[in-house]
């Protein structure tokens, strides 16, 4: 396999595999860190754990205490909880977009009845079951025909 150099904020260079992961990245320099990893900041752009490095490039691994880039992570990641909360809950509900936003997230669904009040109670009851099963996750990245054949 292709040998790649990633450079670490202080400037410090190390070779690895070609399609590498940042949480791969992480554990090679301290189990601590691995643990803590939340996501990575890849030639400036931000990314989640489990994306493949294919190329010599900058990283930066970030965790709680760099809370600008966690919290972007964390918001877009618990958006996808949401949705897929709500899409258990009701199947027949479509998902159109929900981006981060400064404060917080949000998801437009399309529906044909309005969400109540009373609905919040059971999202946030399937959420908490979401993510207590601790499902991995995973990135996976897909050729524009598959992605039109899946969705």
């Amino acid at each position: 396999m292709a040998q790649i150099s990633l450079t670490f904020p202080d400037g410090n260079a190390r070779d690895y595999d070609a399609g590498i992961t940042p949480a791969e990245v992480a554990a090679s320099i301290s189990t601590s860190l691995a643990k803590k990893a939340i996501s990575a900041t890849v030639d400036g752009a931000h990314f989640d754990l489990q994306w493949p490095i294919m190329a010599d490039a900058s990283i930066a691994i970030h965790t709680m205490q760099d809370d600008a880039q966690a919290l972007e992570l964390i918001r877009h990641d618990l958006a996808h909880v949401m949705a897929r909360a709500v899409q258990e809950i009701w199947p027949d509900v479509k998902v159109t977009i929900g981006p981060v936003r400064d404060k917080g997230w949000f998801y437009d669904f399309d529906r044909a009845e309005a969400f109540v009040p009373e609905d919040l109670a059971q999202i946030e009851a399937k959420m908490r079951d979401i993510i207590n099963a601790r499902d991995p996750v995973r990135t996976e990245v897909w050729e524009r025909a598959r992605a039109i054949q899946h969705y």
